[in-house]
C-alpha cells in the first residue's frame, strides 16, 4: 500500500573492470537512479573543470561482506592518494566520483553528475543518449582498481536510441526486505502439503512426464553435519533466464486471461511453497539452449536491509556451457556463483553431479530445499524409504509429524490419511493423472476417485449460466473410515477434499462413504483475469458462484443419500462393495483402461 509513492531504491553497485567494488547507499539521489555504476575512467581531478557547476549527491558504504568493506577503503584511498576522479557513464547520466578529503574517514564521498541530452533516434547523429553499461568493455583495464587514464582508452561510438537493446542484468537485489521471505511462507502455514503442491503444479505446467520427490540426508559444510534436504526433480521443458528471474523475484503482472491448461496463476507459488518448507532453496533448470541456477535464501539475507537473489545463467550448446553475457555480466555471474557455494551445501562438484541428472539433451527443473521447517526439536516433516517390492502399505512416504487432521464442519472421522500422508494426497491430487510421480523412490499409484466408486450417479446443473457436472458414488474405503464429502477440482487440481455439504454438515453419519467429484474451473472463472480461488490454491474465495455451488452440491448429495440410503447399508456377512468398474492406468501412455468384469486387479504387475 502506497509503495508507488516511495523514492527510488537508494542503493547502487560500484564496479570497475567488470568486477564489483562495493554496494553503496546514495543520499539525496537524482530522480532516476541507475542501479549499477561501472567506472570507465579514472582521471586527475585537475583535468576536470566543470565540477563546480553540477548537482551533487553522496555515497556511503553499504557493504554486504568484509570483502566489500575492504574494497571500498582500498578504492577510495587510491582516489584520495592520486587526487583523481572516477567517471561512470550509465544511460543518460555521467557521474564524477570525487576523491575524499585528506582527513576523511571514508564514511561518505561526494558525487557530482550531469544528464546528457538524447536524440530522437531518427537523425543518425552520434551524440545521442549515452547507453554505456557495466557490460561495456574497455581497452587496457587492469585487474586492480587503478585502471588506465582516458588518454589511453578507446572511446566508443554511441548508438541511436532506436537501436537500444535491453542491457544485461546489473543487480541481484529485489526491492523487498529479507523478512518478506518468511512472510511468504505463512501462506501455507495451515497445511504444509499445500507448499509441496505448489511445486508439483509447476512441474505439471512444465509438461513433465516424471516427477521425483524425496528427502535425503546431505552433508552441509556450513552446518558441519548432515542435514535433510527435500528434492523435487522433473523432466519438464525447463526455464530460460527470464522465466527463472520471474519465478524467484517479485512484483510481476498477473495474466489477463485464465488459461485452462495451466494451474500456476498468481506468480507466487514457488516462493510461498519453498519458504514454507525451509529457509533456503536452490533451483537448477535446463532448456535445450540454456541452464540457470537460482538461490532464494533466508540464510544469505540475514542482517541485510534488501533482498539479494543470486542467479547464474549459461548459454548451452550440446555439452558446452558458457556464461550468457546477453542477460548477465560475467563478473556478476561469478560473484553469484561464489555466493551460492558459500551459503549452500552446493560446491562445484555437487552442482555438477546434479546437473548430470539431466543427461545428454534432457531438459527439466530441480529444486532443492534445506534448513527444513522445525517441529519443536525435530522437523515438521518425517520420512522413510519404505520396503522395496512391498505392498502399497510399505512404500516410502513423507508425513506431517503432528498427524493433525484438517478442520471440516460435521467431521467425526479420526482417519483421514490425505491430511498427513503425502502419498495419499498425491494419489488424488489430479482429476486426470498424467504425470508419473515417485515419492521416496517408489511410484505413486494414482487414484482418480470417480473411477473407484460403487453405485455411481451423474448429476448436471446450471449455476449462474455455467454448466457443472457432479459424479457421486459410494467408496468402501471411505465408508470404513467414516469419511464422506465432495472433492472439488480446479484446472484438474484438487482444491478442497471431503467438503461436507447438505445434511453431512449436521449429522456425522449422514452420507457416510458417499464421495462426490466435480471440476469447477469454468464456474470459478469470473472473467477479466479474475478467478474465485485463493492464492494458496487450497480453498475458494467467498463469492456468489461458490455460495450457490455449495447449495447445489448439498441438494444433490442429500438427494443421492435419500434415494440410495437402504442400498448403501453394509451387506450381510460384511461383503465388500467393489467399484462399478475396475480400471488400470498404463505406465507408458498414462491413459486409463477399463478391465473386463471379474478381472482380479491383484494380479496386475507393479508397473503395467
Amino acid at each position: 500500500m502506497g509503495e508507488a509513492n516511495l523514492a527510488p531504491d537508494p542503493y547502487v553497485l560500484l564496479m570497475k573492470d567488470h568486477k564489483p567494488i562495493c554496494r553503496a547507499q546514495c543520499l539525496n539521489p537524482p530522480a532516476e537512479l541507475p542501479k549499477c555504476w561501472s567506472l570507465s575512467d579514472i582521471v586527475p581531478r585537475a583535468s576536470v573543470h566543470i565540477l563546480g557547476d553540477l548537482p551533487s549527491c553522496f555515497l556511503s558504504p553499504a557493504p554486504e561482506s568484509s570483502r566489500d568493506r575492504f574494497e571500498w577503503g582500498r578504492f577510495f584511498t587510491y582516489l584520495q592518494k592520486k587526487d583523481s576522479v572516477g567517471i561512470a557513464k550509465v544511460k543518460s547520466y555521467q557521474f564524477y566520483i570525487l576523491p575524499p578529503d585528506k582527513d576523511s574517514n571514508l564514511s561518505h564521498v561526494q558525487v557530482v553528475y550531469r544528464v546528457e541530452k538524447t536524440c530522437s533516434g531518427n537523425d543518425g547523429q552520434e551524440h545521442c543518449e549515452d547507453n554505456g553499461s557495466p557490460s561495456d568493455r574497455f581497452q587496457g583495464s587492469n585487474e586492480d582498481h587503478h585502471g588506465g587514464n582516458t588518454a589511453t582508452e578507446t572511446r566508443r561510438r554511441h548508438q541511436p536510441v532506436a537501436a537500444k537493446q535491453v542491457p544485461p542484468s546489473e543487480k541481484n537485489y529485489a526491492q523487498a526486505h529479507p523478512s518478506y521471505l518468511e512472510t511468504l511462507g505463512q501462506v501455507h502455514y495451515a497445511w504444509i502439503f499445500g507448499a509441496i503442491a505448489e511445486l508439483v503444479d509447476n512441474s505439471r505446467d512444465a509438461e513433465a512426464t516424471r516427477l521425483d520427490i524425496s528427502i535425503e540426508e546431505i552433508y552441509s559444510k556450513r552446518a558441519g553435519k548432515e542435514i535433510p534436504m527435500l528434492s523435487v526433480i522433473d523432466d519438464g521443458h525447463g526455464m530460460i533466464h527470464q522465466e527463472v528471474e520471474k519465478m524467484v523475484c517479485f512484483g510481476h503482472k498477473k495474466p489477463e486471461a485464465d488459461d485452462p491448461d495451466r494451474i500456476g496463476r498468481f506468480g507466487v507459488g514457488f516462493k510461498t511453497g519453498a519458504m514454507r518448507l525451509g529457509r533456503d532453496a536452490l533451483v537448477i533448470t535446463q532448456t535445450n539452449d540454456s541452464r540457470s541456477i537460482a538461490f532464494l535464501s533466508q540464510s544469505l539475507n540475514e542482517g541485510k536491509d534488501n533482498l539479494e537473489i543470486p542467479i547464474v545463467s549459461y548459454r548451452r550448446k550440446g555439452q558446452f556451457m558458457e556464461v550468457d553475457t546477453s542477460v548477465q555480466l560475467e563478473a556478476l555471474a561469478k560473484y553469484n556463483l561464489k555466493v551460492i557455494k558459500e551459503f549452500s551445501p552446493f560446491d562445484k562438484y555437487l552442482i555438477g553431479a546434479k546437473a548430470g541428472l539431466f543427461r545428454e539433451n534432457r531438459t527439466g527443473t530441480q529444486i532443492f530445499i534445506w534448513n527444513l521447517d522445525e517441529w519443536g526439536s525435530q522437523y515438521c516433516l518425517e520420512w522413510d524409504r519404505g520396503l522395496t517390492g512391498g505392498s502399497s502399505f510399505h512404500k516410502g512416504d513423507i508425513l506431517i509429524r503432528s498427524r493433525r487432521l484438517r478442520s471440516r464442519p460435521g467431521q467425526i472421522s479420526k482417519t483421514v490419511f490425505l491430511d498427513y500422508s503425502l502419498r495419499s494426497y498425491l494419489e488424488v491430487i489430479f482429476l486426470v493423472p498424467r504425470i508419473r510421480i515417485y515419492l521416496q523412490g517408489s511410484l505413486v499409484k494414482s487414484r482418480p476417485l470417480a473411477k473407484y466408486l460403487n453405485q455411481t450417479s451423474e448429476a448436471t446443473g446450471n449455476i449462474m449460466g455455467k454448466r457443472v457436472h457432479l459424479t457421486l458414488g459410494r467408496s468402501q474405503l471411505e465408508f470404513e473410515q467414516a469419511n464422506c464429502g465432495i472433492f472439488l477440482y480446479w484446472h484438474g487440481r484438487l482444491i478442497e477434499a471431503y467438503k461436507r455439504v447438505g445434511g453431512m454438515i449436521h449429522n456425522g453419519d449422514w452420507g457416510r462413504g458417499v464421495i462426490g467429484v466435480i471440476d469447477v474451473t469454468d464456474l470459478m472463472n469470473e472473467g477479466n483475469g479474475r478467478v474465485g480461488v485463493h492464492n494458496a490454491k487450497q480453498s475458494f474465495l467467498d463469492c456468489e458462484p461458490y455460495a450457490r455451488l455449495e447449495a447445489w452440491l448439498g441438494a444433490k448429495a442429500d438427494e443421492y443419500w435419500t434415494t440410495n440410503f437402504e442400498t448403501l447399508k453394509l451387506k450381510k456377512g460384511g461383503s465388500l462393495y467393489k467399484p462399478d468398474h475396475e480400471w488400470v492406468q498404463c505406465d507408458k501412455c498414462r491413459k486409463w483402461r477399463m478391465l473386463s468384469a471379474g478381472f482380479d486387479v491383484k494380479t496386475l504387475p507393479e508397473e503395467w
